[in-house]
């Protein structure tokens, strides 16, 4: 029996996992930033995963390193993160409790959407979310560069996981939208099949009679086998 050669990923298979990692680092982020994700996003043990492996690194980088790069700032931002994360948990438990409808997977709001000074281009399609947040990020990320460069080279890398994760969900709601908007246009149409398939069919006019196949024997053809019948009989 011939084994099957192992079949790679393919580029966007590939890509697509790396997509769905993004959405970790960026986390550690969102965390911070958003005061209402969803309840589902934020699982302890997947926060524990998240910021105790940032914490587990913060602690391998500290023997021998300078002063500039400072993991101990790491592991600060890694347990401020994970208490964060397990306090708005509680708040979402609290919310549900309150019957606050909200949806268990939402990303958060992003913290300038509510800010007066706003242009309305960025309040539409996510845009403050998707562009604001990680500017902010990286730039906060830029200035902690001097100060810690392990902290600030985090916090950088995860502004781009951000601004990928973010554009992902909103290609993806995008997507979501157009397929609803094609469905209700694809019911509309059979429904209006349907309902000329339903009217009642007209009688097609009255067409003349076409002529009988005539069966039975013919009047002629009956007085005939009566006479005959009759000189039989009359026979001796």
């Amino acid at each position: 029996m011939r084994t099957q050669p192992n079949q790679n990923p393919t580029f966007a298979q590939q890509f697509a996992t790396a997509k769905w990692f993004m959405q970790f680092p960026a986390r550690t982020l969102t965390i911070f930033l958003r005061r209402d994700i969803g309840y589902r996003l934020l699982n302890p043990l997947v926060l524990l995963a998240i910021f105790g492996l940032l914490a587990v690194v913060a602690i391998l980088a500290m023997p021998g390193s300078d002063e500039a790069t400072r993991p101990v700032a790491l592991l600060i931002f890694a347990a401020l993160g994970f208490l964060n994360g397990t306090a708005q948990r509680i708040r979402r438990w609290r919310d549900m409790e309150r019957n606050v409808r909200q949806h268990s997977y939402y990303v958060g709001t992003s913290p300038f959407l509510n800010q007066r000074w706003l242009p309305a281009f960025f309040r539409r399609h996510r845009r403050a979310a998707r562009l604001l947040d990680p500017l902010f990020c990286t730039a906060i990320g830029l200035a902690l560069l001097p100060v810690s460069r392990a902290l600030g080279a985090w916090i950088v890398f995860s502004s781009f996981c951000l601004r990928a994760h973010e554009d992902g969900i909103f290609h993806r709601e995008q997507t979501q939208i157009l397929d609803v908007g094609d469905s209700m246009i694809e019911s509309e149409f059979q429904g209006e099949t349907v309902e000329q398939f339903s009217e009642p069919i007209t009688p097609s006019p009255s067409q003349s009679a076409s002529a009988g196949v005539p069966t039975g024997i013919g009047d002629d053809i009956h007085e005939h086998v009566s006479q005959q019948k009759n000189r039989k009989a009359n026979q001796p």
